[in-house]
């Protein structure tokens, strides 16, 4: 028996309704961790920390192109992975919504990613726990590193800071390395929204609509999918777990609508650099221009503190820094130098 489309509609709504709520008690669940005085340390290069100050913007770059670019395809063969695992769990029927939308995701997400030139743009500026770590020097010290402490709130929503392209957002996160965890944190997702789908009320809905509606099986995938990838990018190989990093990760969002999509009339600000012989597409954070407690008032970067790497004469170095910060209005900004006994 065919459900009304009316009737369809309800039961679909209502079933992607809990979907995003599942999803939101987990992200509130994730904003109780919080970095140590709510503040994250972003690692840079002189020429980085000048440009930061000089311009009033963070560079968030294309996922793809980071030092180790497997990053986002470890998170989804860690998806394709558990997807694998899950549909051996439950075996479902062929024919099932569950088995479809398994499918679904696996193309998705699946070890043929790469293959098929399908590329999701997702931006990344990195920051870790800690201001004065030895493996951070070790990457930046040659050059005369610095670690810029930034103001933050909690995991979630970031504060203080926004994209420049209005149809993006950011989400801070801090990075999973231990892989049991990750498998944990997906299977779980996968245990609640794969079974919604796949009971009779939404079987029968899904059936019951156009192939093509708005409010069919498409909107429930996409809505899945999109909490997975969320997901995913806050996981990293157990082998970086010395970086401590937290992450804020922009991107496009069904489920965090940001700013307004006027139908492509405004370009994209998506802007390039080079690096290695190769362009490197990044976009720009810029100051939120909005009033948040802890990251200020949101007329300039929530930048707290800048501390010196262990390389050059200190007190030079560190006067250098005080007068850049003082010359493009960040007087508040502490200032610290790095007595790690560092030799290149």
């Amino acid at each position: 028996m065919t459900m009304a489309t009316a009737t369809a509609q309800k039961v679909m709504t209502d079933a992607h309704n809990r979907i995003v709520r599942f999803h939101n008690e987990r992200e509130q669940a994730a904003a109780a961790r919080r970095p140590e005085n709510f503040v994250l340390y972003h690692y840079t290069t002189a020429d980085g920390l000048k440009g930061i100050v000089e311009n009033d913007e963070l560079w968030a770059t294309s996922a793809y192109y980071l030092n180790d670019s497997t990053e986002i395809i470890y998170g989804y063969q860690l998806i394709d992975e558990a997807l694998e695992m899950w549909r051996k769990k439950v075996n479902p029927r062929v024919d099932s919504m569950a088995g479809g939308l398994v499918y679904t995701l696996q193309r998705q997400f699946g070890h043929d990613y790469p293959k098929r030139n399908i590329i999701t743009p997702i931006y990344l500026t990195c920051f870790c726990e800690e201001d004065n770590l030895l493996s951070q020097w070790r990457a930046y010290g040659q050059t005369g590193g610095y670690s810029i402490g930034f103001r933050v709130l909690s995991e979630g929503i970031v504060y203080g800071l926004k994209p420049e392209p209005s149809v993006y957002s950011a989400r801070c996160v801090k990075v999973e390395y231990d892989r049991g965890e990750q498998l944990r944190r997906i299977t779980e997702l996968l245990d609640f929204m794969v079974p919604l789908v796949d009971g009779v009320q939404v079987t029968e809905a899904i059936r019951s609509l156009d192939p093509l509606s708005p409010d069919g099986f498409g909107r429930l995938s996409g809505t899945i999918a999109e909490i997975l990838m969320d997901e995913s990018v806050a996981f990293k190989n157990p082998a970086f777990a010395v970086e401590k990093e937290w992450r804020v990760v922009v991107r496009s969002r069904e489920l965090l609508k940001q700013g307004t999509d006027d139908g492509d009339h405004t370009k994209l600000q998506i802007w390039f650099r080079t690096s290695r012989g190769q362009l490197t597409p990044y976009v720009r954070m810029i100051p939120s221009r909005s009033a948040f407690p802890v990251t200020g008032d949101g007329k300039k970067l929530p930048i707290e503190s800048v501390h010196c790497g262990p390389v050059g004469d200190r007190v030079s170095t560190a006067m250098a820094v005080r007068m850049l910060l003082d010359r493009y209005n960040y007087k508040a900004a502490r200032i610290h130098s790095s007595e790690i006994p560092l030799a290149f």
